[in-house]
């Protein structure tokens, strides 16, 4: 992937917007579930004492999940944004997400991609990165930035 630093304002809207609109057709169920749980735990009928509880995860998240997973914003270094940022929590990403410019679209991507890569490890990331608002945060942050008038319906 190129450096955001030599690219121009029309370059960065050009390589991301795509992306950004697959993302923004999830910004209203984002919306209503931001705050909610979107897992279960699937334990059977009767069975509880002899098996493994199994979560179950709202079936739009995964979609939105499996879409995120395709795009520019993916990176599998993101851990070195977070550390030259010290964010340690929600909340410090969310005051990221906030103070981001048009340049820095690659920290969306990188706060995008723990939430996404750290979830096919551990499914609890994909439901924090809901009920936390940083998805939905990221989405707005990101039509905002690229100056996106509607979402993809």
């Amino acid at each position: 992937m190129q450096n955001n630093d030599r690219l121009s304002r029309e370059e960065i809207i050009l390589l991301y917007q795509d992306d950004t609109m697959k993302l923004l057709k999830y910004l209203s169920w984002l919306q209503r579930m931001t705050g909610q749980n979107t897992s279960n735990f699937y334990k059977g009928e009767g069975i509880e004492e002899h098996s493994m509880a199994v979560p179950v995860f709202d079936s739009t998240l995964l979609s939105f999940v499996r879409e995120a997973k395709n795009t520019v914003f993916m990176n599998r270094n993101y851990v070195y944004t977070f550390s030259q940022y010290r964010m340690n929590t929600p909340q410090d990403e969310l005051d990221m997400i906030d103070s981001c410019t048009l340049q820095d679209v690659r920290i969306l991507g990188d706060i995008l991609s723990k939430y996404v890569l750290k979830g096919e490890v551990k499914g609890a990331y994909w439901s924090e990165g809901v009920k936390s608002g940083v998805f939905l945060a990221l989405l707005l942050k990101l039509k905002e930035l690229l100056e996106i008038k509607k979402p993809l319906a």
